[in-house]
């Protein structure tokens, strides 16, 4: 299999790109700082690029059986910053993707949207809303958007992707009355997402991930 990696110099894209790797798959790393890149493997190649420059683009999506979309926390940022980098970003892969017929994609989110959620993910929204507004805003106009867009998109969520790695693994929560707990590892993240990848799983469905020991 063949993906197309937007986003993976930072924690989640860092690891996609190793799992991704290690299952062979083969992958073409988008980014503008690939001198981040220093997974050790034959089996991708840096399409150096800006997210603001589709034509860039173009070559990753055009190879590629899937796109990735590893969406960041920003929890470093600025709460007072409106811009929306991750939405501006998804905005030209998407049209990218259109243009050349391109059906499937994954995203990695943190999870702030869906009216038949339950109780921890309406928590961990007003929480959001409340506190990190600036995630809050490229979140949930990430998850519209690509909701809207005619795709087969996944959206795999989150909620504090800082626990430390568990050895339990990972469990999904998929339907609204679902157990869904706070917390998951990267590693688990990125598990999570090179499984429904390769499984081609949870078409046109956000699914919330998170450890299966809270650890």
């Amino acid at each position: 299999m063949k993906v197309a990696l937007f986003w993976p110099c930072g924690e989640t894209g860092r690891a996609a790109l190793q799992k991704f790797t290690q299952r062979g798959c083969f992958v073409y790393a988008y980014t503008d700082t690939p001198e981040e890149i220093k997974v050790d493997s034959s089996e991708y190649e840096v399409q150096h690029g800006r997210m603001d420059d589709p034509v860039m683009m173009e070559r990753a999506v055009l190879l590629a059986d899937v796109v990735v979309c590893c969406i960041g926390s920003r929890h470093l940022g600025n709460r007072k910053d409106e811009s929306t980098p991750f939405y501006d970003g998804l905005q030209n892969v998407i049209a990218v993707m259109q243009k050349f017929g391109k059906k499937r994609i994954f995203l990695t989110c943190a999870a702030c949207e869906g009216e038949s959620d339950n109780r921890m993910v309406r928590f961990f929204t007003g929480f959001l809303r409340r506190f990190a507004p600036h995630l809050y805003r490229d979140a949930s106009k990430v998850t519209q958007l690509v909701r809207e867009s005619g795709l087969e998109y996944t959206v795999i969520r989150y909620m504090n992707p800082f626990l430390k790695k568990s050895k339990g693994g990972y469990l999904l929560s998929a339907a609204p009355g679902d157990k869904t707990r706070a917390g998951v590892s990267i590693e688990n993240l990125a598990e999570c997402l090179a499984d429904c990848v390769q499984k081609d799983a949870y078409v046109r469905q956000m699914p919330v991930v998170y450890n299966r020991r809270q650890d």
